[in-house]
């Protein structure tokens, strides 16, 4: 049975609650990573914020809700305001990735604090359930943000080595989401899933 694929209400709602907190959080980092090496555009561009619609790629976004894999939109970077100049896009990316992997480690690490404080009860099932799954799903996120293409996080490193290669796959980023979608649930399918659970098993403990 594949951990990864049940379409029940509770699940989804869980993972959508979950989905909301990574988006929102995982756009912030990568704004504040860019303003704090240098780049004051994304600042400019609204991106500094918690909303999580700033950062909503719709695609990247579903695709977190249904499965626990997805992306953000991408951040414009203007590589020449960076400390690092060709490094920093990349520097901002890993910045990112860290700080949501960081994000989901304290998540899991106070569930049991959130269920001593509420006693427990349907309240603390629920809370400390919603706690887990944003905490597995943020393992899951940055995991596949790991691969460098756009639009999935760590891609930010092509617009310090290839702009030009950046722009383009920027402009096909629908298409690009749609394979790596697709990839995505032929790879639950196939296994993905079971393969995940054990890694999410061995970093939380």
């Amino acid at each position: 049975m594949n951990p990864f694929i049940d379409f029940s209400f509770q699940r989804i709602l869980y993972q959508a609650v979950a989905a909301v907190v990574i988006i929102a959080t995982h756009g912030f980092f990568l704004a504040l990573a860019a303003r704090l090496l240098g780049d004051k555009g994304p600042e400019h561009d609204g991106r500094l914020s918690l909303n999580p619609f700033s950062h909503l790629d719709p695609l990247g976004g579903l695709t977190l809700v249904f499965t626990q894999f997805g992306w953000v939109k991408p951040l414009a970077i203007e590589r020449e305001s960076l400390a690092g100049r060709a490094a920093g896009p990349l520097l901002v990316a890993l910045i990112a990735l860290a700080g949501s992997l960081a994000l989901g480690w304290l998540l899991w690490q106070i569930r049991p604090l959130a269920y001593s404080v509420l006693t427990g009860g349907a309240v603390g099932v629920t809370v400390v359930g919603l706690l887990e799954m944003t905490a597995r799903v943020s393992l899951s996120f940055v995991l596949l943000n790991l691969i460098p293409i756009l639009p999935l996080t760590a891609g930010h490193l092509l617009i310090g080595i290839a702009p030009k290669a950046a722009e383009a796959l920027n402009r096909f980023r629908l298409l690009i989401g749609a394979a790596i979608a697709a990839l995505i649930l032929l790879g639950l399918s196939s296994g993905l899933g079971v393969t995940m659970l054990g890694i999410s098993s061995a970093f939380y403990g």
